[in-house]
């Protein structure tokens, strides 16, 4: 019984040490990417106008994909995008990502919900990232914080 008792206690510190060498041998070292915003959205759009934003994204190491998705304060109205799934490119160090926006209908009756100083505006924002082999993901937000508030009259 005894010498169970032992042999259990070894296994145990055994698959601890080694869960911690597992871990301790981690993926190699965090990509440096970097995001570009080539072209944003216009403070003002009227009705049937359309707008590609458009974020280079660079990394100095190959990437699974790179994607870049819409979000919306007041989804299907006021702003859509016309490409709702984003844009993505796989395996590479460099992608052009765009998503055209256009303006579907009027925002004056919008609400000032805080996310822009005023009403009257459709609150717009999008988001780039990349995922590497290894599960890493890096991501940045347009804008960093808040919103594009644009006006569709």
């Amino acid at each position: 019984m005894a010498k169970r008792i032992v042999s259990m206690i070894g296994l145990l510190i055994l698959s601890a040490l080694l869960t911690g060498a597992l871990t301790a041998a981690a993926p190699g070292p965090v990509p440096n990417v970097t995001f570009t915003l080539v072209s944003g959205l216009p403070s003002t759009m009227n009705v049937g106008d359309t707008a590609t934003v458009v974020v280079q994204v660079d990394s100095d190491q190959e990437f699974l994909f790179a994607q870049m998705l819409p979000a919306f304060y007041f989804p299907g109205r006021g702003l859509m995008a016309e490409n709702m799934g984003g844009d993505r490119v796989q395996n590479s160090t460099s992608a052009t990502l765009k998503i055209t926006f256009v303006a579907k209908g009027t925002t004056a009756d919008f609400p000032n919900e805080g996310a822009c100083p005023t009403g009257g505006v459709a609150p717009v924002a999008f988001v780039a990232g990349v995922r590497y082999a290894g599960g890493a993901v890096v991501s940045q937000r347009f804008p960093a914080t808040g919103y594009y508030c644009v006006t569709v009259p």
